[in-house]
């Protein structure tokens, strides 16, 4: 085994310290983003449906209007920033912005102009033409608070994009929506709350920028055009942009064309509530990447696998019981979440949460790609995952409604996933399955299975029942863990890491640990 110092300075401290700071902010912007989700499903189905087809309706505009310049600005910013050439730094700003700014007026305009048209022909509801319309002015603000944070990212600093699009202006909707119900404005209250927040966005996006990282106006430093260098780079990155785009958000369109807006609000209540287990993965694939690329550039391949390696099985640890507790109970976990009207949408929680696991269960893999300098072939696999979602969403959803759409996203992702990790085990010869990945889907199944049968048949199925079951799973959960050796010298560099970032002290539970090694 590594020495532990030299194991935590090389990668693991380096990806928790990151993935520490975006999971506890992403995690923090979500249970306000839900709150609000929470908020106006009360309102019923079909009005919480009509505002999630205007916020996916904005997202395409907005898209649109970025042309990919966002990973561009990111690149540039960095290169130049290596360079410490900051007139080319500002120009990359600047250059951003002139092209992306005129393009989100003219979408929005149109947005607004069709809005009317846009719900009745494909949406088949006219009351949706307020919430259009509202959405459309939000669009140039989403797209100016995208350029200013892609900049300060392109500076090595995700605070402040973590600061403000999970924390601020998550935060911001809930109160906003929360008032506006309150004085009864009803679904277009709740969407003017919505659009509020990302109006506010590009000011304090603007304030990190210019005070925290660079600043742009208060500043003798000319800009150097990079106009026609960024957009050579950004545009095809924009298909790429697409094909996300429509394995985002063509199974919400397809059920707000194909069935009711009543439907959209189930289907969204199902979503993001599957969508919450892929929040710890993701905040370790957003700092494993930049950790892996050193490694690869420094040829240290087998710190590269074993980081893979445990970084996966972390990943498949924290989400595996929760995997199993959604998939045991959706529809008590539906009702009691956004009330029993949504319960319709239990079995596609389950579906889309079963395609959601099968990214902890493989890990990272996509940034093993592109650490290998891949990035057409992880283009191509978003396209094959993007042709699947539409062509199965238009099969399924006249057939199945929400199901079909839950059938189809869920499988589609699965599939972008395995892909993926095919590709990357051909290129890099990279897989983190270990034995102790069993251990772990054991301990699984044996803790779910008893807690299951507790709720079931002794205390009963309720709120305050599930919080109790809930910690007795955990602490038998890490029971079984210990009990079948699951741990690893490097699980404890990491909880060792968690410690120096957190501040914690988990010395005891590691003392523990060490005795069942």
């Amino acid at each position: 085994m590594p020495d532990e110092e030299d194991f935590l300075g090389e990668s693991l401290r380096k990806i928790v310290k990151g993935a520490g700071f975006v999971l506890v902010g992403t995690l923090i912007g979500r249970t306000f983003g839900y709150g609000s989700r929470l908020i106006i499903a009360r309102l019923g189905a079909s009005d919480y449906g009509m505002v999630a087809l205007g916020f996916a309706v904005m997202s395409i505009a907005v898209t649109l209007s970025m042309v990919g310049i966002q990973s561009g600005i990111v690149r540039y910013v960095s290169f130049y920033k290596g360079k410490e050439d900051k007139g080319r730094i500002k120009g990359t700003i600047i250059s951003a912005l002139k092209i992306t700014l005129p393009l989100s007026f003219i979408l929005a305009f149109i947005l607004f102009w069709y809005a009317s048209w846009i719900s009745i022909h494909v949406f088949h509801d006219a009351n949706l033409t307020s919430i259009l319309k509202i959405f459309a002015v939000g669009v140039p603000f989403f797209v100016l608070a995208q350029n200013l944070l892609s900049a300060t990212v392109g500076f090595q600093d995700m605070r402040y994009r973590v600061y403000t699009e999970k924390i601020f202006q998550e935060a911001l909707k809930l109160v906003a929506i929360v008032i506006l119900l309150l004085l009864g404005f009803g679904v277009v209250g709740a969407a003017w709350g919505w659009v509020l927040a990302i109006i506010v966005m590009p000011f304090i996006a603007f304030y990190f920028l210019e005070k925290k990282v660079f600043p742009i106006l208060n500043t003798k430093v000319k800009a150097v055009s990079v106009d026609k260098e960024l957009f050579a780079f950004s545009f095809p990155l924009l298909f790429a942009g697409i094909a996300g785009m429509i394995m985002g958000w063509t199974d919400t369109l397809m059920l707000g064309y194909f069935c009711s807006s009543a439907d959209v609000g189930i289907y969204n209540a199902a979503l993001p509530t599957a969508q919450l287990i892929r929040g710890i993965p993701a905040a370790f694939a957003v700092i494993f990447f930049p950790v892996v690329s050193e490694l690869y550039a420094r040829n240290k391949m087998e710190d590269l696998r074993r980081t893979y390696s445990v970084v996966t099985k972390w990943m498949l640890a924290l989400i595996s019981p929760i995997f199993l507790l959604v998939l045991l109970f959706p529809e008590q976990i539906i009702k009691i979440l956004f009330g029993a009207e949504y319960v319709a949408g239990a079995t596609a929680l389950s579906i889309l949460v079963s395609g959601f696991m099968i990214y902890a269960a493989i890990g990272p893999s996509s940034e093993i790609l592109q650490t290998y300098g891949k990035t057409k072939t992880v283009m191509m696999a978003n396209y094959i995952g993007a042709a699947i979602n539409f062509g199965l969403n238009f099969l399924l959803i006249p057939i199945y409604g929400v199901n079909g759409a839950a059938v189809a996203t869920g499988f589609s992702l699965a599939l972008l996933y395995i892909l993926n990790f095919l590709f990357a085990y051909r290129v890099a010869k990279v897989q983190p399955f270990r034995r102790s990945y069993l251990k772990i889907i054991l301990a699984s199944l044996i803790a779910v299975l008893v807690i299951y049968l507790l709720a079931r048949y002794v205390i009963g199925v309720s709120t305050f029942a599930l919080i109790a079951v809930l910690i007795v799973f955990l602490a038998l959960y890490f029971f079984l863990l210990l009990l079948m050796k699951s741990f690893e010298e490097e699980d404890l560099m990491i909880m060792r890491a968690i410690d120096q970032q957190l501040g914690t002290k988990s010395d005891w539970i590691r003392d523990i640990i060490r005795r069942f090694l």
